[in-house]
């Protein structure tokens, strides 16, 4: 089973293309030129294209022959001098990339989006999330998409409004009406993604909740088969890192 990958060298991406290699998955990672080092050892194990997810004519063909796109890539900073817009972060690149998989003959995409009324996140950023969901939607396309809550790395510093919100997990009524919002580890969010890689297939549909993530995040999954033996870096200090509550 091949899968392919866009935003692999970053924060979220590096431990996706891990948990999908180690579910014995064949992984091909988008990535732009002289960007392949921020993949660690794990480069040498993915099969590396370059192209750029905003400018459709560089996808043409890279996901020929792949059963699933995963799709990682966003932003909640928009830079609007430079023509950076949330349209363009999180709408523009998913829809180039949908293209690209329709073009291609891909069977499954698997979009990371983010949960709503996440404290300090500006509407833009969902309103584009939510377009980039309905456009899919009209693709053709198998899909899955999962509205992600903010993402953390357990030992870093914590943001305190999404500290508190972990806390009001566990205690009822709020975790009812926080719980969405609660944020979730890296590797537990990624290996939920590869597990929903996975199992993606045709004509499947599938919206998946912060509570599902974290569900299959901690449940084991079985390799396709076992994984070669190469290194890991030591830690993860040697992938790149993002300050608690990164959003996609």
């Amino acid at each position: 089973m091949r899968v392919f990958v866009t935003g692999p060298t970053g924060f979220l991406g590096v431990r996706v293309v891990r948990a999908l290699l180690d579910q014995g998955l064949e992984v091909t990672a988008l990535i732009r030129p002289d960007t392949e080092d921020k993949l660690g050892p794990l480069r040498y194990r993915v099969n590396l294209v370059r192209g750029d997810a905003w400018n459709p004519a560089s996808l043409k063909g890279r996901a020929h022959g792949h059963q699933t796109v995963v799709h990682l890539m966003g932003g909640t900073r928009p830079d609007p001098k430079r023509g950076v817009t949330f349209r363009t972060l999180n709408y523009d690149s998913a829809r180039n990339v949908m293209q690209m998989a329709v073009s291609d003959g891909v069977a499954h995409f698997v979009l990371l989006s983010a949960a709503s009324g996440l404290p300090g996140v500006q509407a833009g950023y969902i309103d584009n999330k939510r377009d980039a969901e309905s456009y899919l939607q009209t693709t053709g396309l198998a899909w899955t998409i999962l509205r992600a809550p903010p993402l953390y790395v357990p030992g870093t510093r914590r943001n305190p409004s999404y500290a508190a919100l972990s806390l009001l997990r566990f205690i009822p009524p709020f975790s009812f009406f926080f719980g969405h919002m609660t944020p979730i580890a890296a590797d537990v969010a990624a290996r939920a993604i590869a597990r929903l890689a996975l199992t993606a297939e045709p004509l499947q549909y599938r919206l998946i909740t912060p509570a599902k993530i974290r569900q299959l995040g901690r449940a084991p999954i079985r390799p396709l088969h076992e994984p070669p033996r190469t290194a890991y870096p030591d830690s993860d200090d040697a992938l790149d890192e993002a300050p608690f509550g990164w959003l996609p």
